[in-house]
């Protein structure tokens, strides 16, 4: 199980009704796209404490699931605010590229930090759903909200699969890390070539035992949730 999930399923707030939780969460994220961007300090700042708190988790552990999202926020902040201009003056930091000047956009700079508050009120909020409703609680809303019967099959085959997919990564990662399979640069890149083929494989084996099981237990072409 992930430690989301453990969450989810041990928090203060358990017995709220799934449908008031989604209620929050949309009124969340409404807030987070709005205009107004001094609410979205506020709103990050109370939604954490609200989360630590309810959830029981450490301040490390929040933040700590906040770092492999970094990452892509960065990527998009950079595709925002760099670019290449022939007036120096519009750039901070420019630095000579053929001719022209690459550095960060002045007018851009205000749009890339609306961007970065915008996506961590959003994230904030979602991560505070996810840590106070069950999946469970997820699939009563699809349904109740009359959504396909095909989408909530998918969502929840997809929920399914990362248990999977998350042991097997770990579990090769593992076996890879005790053979000083990450202690090099060449080694690392080999590795994690080979984790990702393996992982590639593993995925089919598994589709395959499923199929299997579904064609067992006599599967007619529908899940029942």
């Amino acid at each position: 199980m992930l430690s989301i999930d453990k969450y989810a399923y041990s928090n203060r707030w358990l017995a709220w009704r799934p449908e008031v939780k989604a209620l929050v969460w949309l009124i969340g994220m409404v807030l987070a796209f709005q205009p107004l961007m001094w609410v979205k300090p506020i709103l990050i700042i109370m939604v954490a404490i609200t989360t630590i708190y309810v959830t029981r988790v450490s301040v490390r552990q929040y933040l700590r699931w906040f770092y492999p999202i970094l990452p892509f926020l960065a990527l998009s902040i950079i595709g925002i605010v760099f670019t290449v201009s022939a007036d120096r003056k519009s750039l901070v930091g420019a630095i000579p590229l053929f001719g022209t000047y690459f550095g960060l956009a002045k007018a851009m700079l205000p749009l890339g930090g609306q961007v970065a508050l915008r996506s961590l009120t959003a994230i904030a909020c979602t991560y505070w759903f996810a840590l106070t409703t069950p999946f469970v609680q997820i699939i009563q809303i699809l349904k109740r909200l009359h959504l396909p019967k095909a989408m909530i099959e998918v969502t929840m085959l997809m929920y399914r699969f990362i248990f999977i997919f998350i042991a097997a990564c770990e579990q090769i990662y593992r076996a890879q890390k005790l053979r000083f399979g990450y202690d090099s640069m060449r080694l690392m890149i080999q590795s994690s070539g080979i984790l990702a083929k393996m992982l590639f494989e593993q995925v089919l084996v598994n589709y395959e035992i499923m199929t299997k099981a579904l064609d067992a237990k006599l599967y007619d072409g529908e899940f029942y949730v």
